[in-house]
């Protein structure tokens, strides 16, 4: 809650420190001493803009700083419904927030000591507190806020209905995505997969064997030497087993025999004997492959080029595909099973269409039943507005809810909340993608409140219509009636009493008294039947010294004497009247035994 705020050098504000209770704390004083300041300098701290004709004369700078601390004012924390149990951890944490005005120079904003944007402190304080009067009217007029309000209404009917939409629609959502996603990668993998289909085809049709590289670059490298070859090897073979007198087979033989001879009739000479037996074996096995060889060596000019042809489609697979035959084999591998898993995407599109377009309909009906449920509330709910605000001073008051069809993303244009929705090419092409596209996270409607405080004049949407304190009343009479999870633990409301005296101000006090059991109220006020309600009072007074030309606002708690003294001046009294202080009295006793 607000546990204090303290204002320095603010227009006519030398100094003044405010410290707030739980419940309802109300701010009063004479028209003209200084009451506007006070929702200035929450305006301020709200992020409003300020320039050097709010610093007090004589000053410096202007500087504005809030405290708040755990605890929201009466039972609201446990009564919240689902989601206040994030939010409360967040408010645990005591914060301090301020912004500071130096004279000539860009304003300043801190969080918890340290330098912060305005528009981060601004946040943190909205989580924390709503302020309804002449400078802040935003949040009751965002229509989100409006949806809300209207769902925290009826919440037992709505409430679970809101849930399966959730739902509904985010299982949906997640499915059109995905399918899009398959869909938006779909030209990429066809064109994958037809390059797949050349490179296992080519791979196929080259009917490349393991190892065949190694192989022709052998056999190519042969005949590319061919003649040497022939000329070498044949030269080898002539002098080996030649037909010529000098070949060296026929003088080995010749050895052969006389040796073996000679060994018969020395058997010393056995084992030179069985040598020359075995270099003769050795030399007509060499010669008789050295012929295969010749035998092999083509040197045909037609094989040759067909050798070639073959090496240089190998060359080029190897060179697409790996540095080796068997590398360019595992590839085709490879790609085959990638090309199988390609190929499977077109089943597993058909039955992820079919998934998202179920889904999509069971969002869609999800939508039309939250549809039927918050307008059967809407008329109940403005009806009990409008009551209440004629009891308010309002007489003519007239109060609509309208619930309407979320208009349809206009095509080349991004709805935020629909995007997601409406971007599938799944969104394109089924009959019900018409009652899709107008989902977003909270259903297919637009929720709007309509106001009219004077007969004869049509009703127009509350942010184009209704005053600061038309507005206050209306917030007034919603917050008694609806709470919600997410709801802030302080409301401020100023001008809420415009226009309003007699019973009707003791209604009010009566109806801002029984919403700060569950949250805090802090209230600026002219009227004493709703001072009389507070647990807190501060008075707002402007001294001025003739003598020393200046003028300054001070903020007094009120208590006990005072406090009767500054109700009878809020009387048009004295505090020496008799009469007015009974009155005094008698509002006091009232308020304090009214229900709860």
């Amino acid at each position: 809650m607000l546990a204090e705020l303290q204002i320095d050098d603010l227009v006519l504000i030398e100094a003044a420190r405010l410290e707030f209770a739980p419940g309802l704390n109300v701010i009063t004083g004479e028209t003209g001493a200084g009451k506007s300041l006070l929702a200035q300098a929450i305006g301020l701290l709200m992020g409003q803009k300020g320039g050097d004709d709010l610093i007090r004369p004589g000053a410096e700078r202007a500087l504005v700083q809030a405290l708040f601390e755990p605890g929201a004012g009466g039972e609201q924390r446990e009564d919240d419904a689902v989601g206040a149990e994030a939010l409360a951890a967040d408010r645990a944490e005591t914060l301090a927030v301020a912004r500071e005005l130096p004279r000539g120079g860009r304003s300043r904003a801190r969080r918890d000591g340290l330098l912060s944007s305005a528009g981060a402190v601004e946040e943190a304080l909205r989580e924390r507190l709503a302020f309804y009067g002449q400078l802040e009217h935003t949040r009751l007029l965002q229509l989100e806020r409006q949806l809300d309000l209207l769902d925290g209404f009826a919440p037992a009917e709505i409430g679970p209905l809101a849930t399966a939409y959730t739902e509904a629609y985010r299982h949906a959502q997640a499915l059109s995505r995905e399918l899009d996603e398959l869909r938006t990668a779909g030209r990429e993998r066809e064109r994958e997969r037809d390059m797949l289909r050349f490179q296992v085809d080519e791979i196929d049709t080259a009917q490349l064997e393991p190892g065949e590289d190694e192989r022709l670059a052998l056999e190519r490298e042969r005949l590319r030497h061919a003649g040497k070859l022939l000329e070498r090897v044949g030269g080898a073979v002539a002098l080996l087993a030649g037909e010529g007198e000098h070949a060296a087979l026929d003088a080995v033989r010749v050895a052969q025999r006389l040796i073996g001879e000679a060994a018969a009739l020395d058997e010393s000479l056995g084992g030179a004997a069985a040598r020359l037996d075995a270099l003769t074996a050795e030399l007509d096995d060499t010669s008789a492959a050295l012929r295969a060889y010749l035998e092999d060596l083509d040197v045909d000019p037609a094989h040759r080029d067909a050798l070639e042809t073959r090496y240089d489609r190998v060359r080029a697979l190897r060179r697409k595909y790996g540095a080796s035959a068997d590398e360019v084999l595992a590839y085709a591998d490879e790609a085959r099973v990638r090309l199988a898993r390609l190929e499977e995407f077109e089943a597993n599109e058909e039955a992820l269409a079919g998934a998202a377009e179920k889904a999509r309909a069971a969002a869609v009906a999800a939508a039309g039943r939250l549809t039927a449920a918050r307008a059967a509330a809407a008329p109940v709910f403005a009806s009990r507005v409008a009551e209440e605000l004629r009891q308010l001073a309002m007489p003519h008051a007239r109060f609509e809810v309208r619930v309407t069809p979320r208009p349809a993303p206009a095509r080349g244009r991004s709805d935020p909340e629909a995007a997601d929705a409406s971007s599938t090419p799944a969104a394109t092409e089924e009959p019900s993608d018409t009652a899709w596209a107008v989902l977003g996270p909270r259903g297919a409607d637009d929720v709007e409140f309509f106001f009219g405080a004077n007969p004869g004049m049509p009703l127009r949407p509350l942010r184009d219509t209704a005053s600061g304190g038309e507005l206050s009343r209306v917030m007034l009479t919603i917050r008694g009636m609806v709470t919600l999870g997410d709801d802030v633990e302080t409301l401020i409301f100023d001008e809420v009493d415009a226009g309003i005296g007699g019973v009707t101000a003791a209604a009010l006090g009566e109806r801002l008294a029984t919403l700060a059991e569950r949250r805090q109220i802090v209230c600026i006020t002219h009227l004493p039947q709703v001072a009389a309600y507070a647990g807190r009072q501060y008075s707002i007074v402007k001294v001025s010294d003739a003598k020393a030309d200046t003028t300054r606002t001070e903020v007094r708690l009120v208590e006990g004497d005072e406090r009767l003294a500054e109700l009878c001046r809020m009387l048009g009294a004295s505090p020496d009247d008799a009469a007015a202080r009974r009155h005094a009295e008698g509002l006091l006793k009232r308020a304090r035994a009214a229900p709860g």
